[in-house]
């Protein structure tokens, strides 16, 4: 997986997270604690800085749903996400 795949996957997976967090629907959340535990380490293992990951997320199209949920629940300031 690229460094861009790591941190497209990173942040869908967070998004929803929370999103699943938040509406009560987290039923096997020790499960995707572990999976988000394990994204981040491999971030962290990589170097990938937080410049990078919002460089990346800027200059990524993401589906309209994926969209929705980051600018949501990790980029409120939507003019992050897609725009390049």
């Amino acid at each position: 997986m690229t460094n861009r795949q790591l941190i497209v996957n990173h942040t869908v997976f967070f998004a929803y997270f929370c999103h699943l967090i938040e509406t009560d629907q987290a039923d096997s959340a020790e499960e995707l604690c572990e999976i988000g535990w394990k994204l981040n380490e491999e971030i962290r293992k990589r170097k990938i800085s937080e410049f990078q990951i919002e460089k990346c997320i800027k200059n990524t199209e993401f589906e309209p749903q994926d969209q929705l949920m980051i600018s949501t629940y990790i980029y409120p300031d939507s003019d992050k996400i897609g725009q390049s």
